[in-house]
């Protein structure tokens, strides 16, 4: 299993809120690594401002990509409880993980 350190910063969303998002997060980047088993250590930083949401990560201490993927709030809200939005939020991460990975 990938040992995943997230840190995240909030200002807008709330308590119980910010639990679910950095569960959601979480599960989401372990079932990555399980899946593709393209790294083993995680370091992502997850931001809020305003509704807006910035992701960047280093990955087995690589880190080729250096603009952070853009989240929308709502999206992350969604794949809570919606297996689709969940799905677009996985494929996004998998996506990004690959730029900072340095692969095509």
């Amino acid at each position: 299993m990938a040992e995943i350190r997230l840190t995240t910063g909030f200002s807008t969303v709330m308590g119980p809120d910010q639990d679910a998002i950095t569960r959601l997060l979480t599960e989401t980047i372990e079932q990555i690594a399980q899946d593709d088993q393209s790294f083993t250590r995680a370091k992502v930083v997850f931001t809020e401002s305003d509704e807006r949401c910035g992701l960047t990560a280093e990955l087995d201490g690589v880190k080729k990509e250096g603009v952070p993927l853009q989240l929308d709030l709502e999206q992350l809200e969604d794949a809570q409880t919606q297996p689709g939005a969940r799905a677009q939020l996985k494929e996004a991460l998998r996506l990004y993980f690959r730029r900072v990975m340095g692969k095509p």
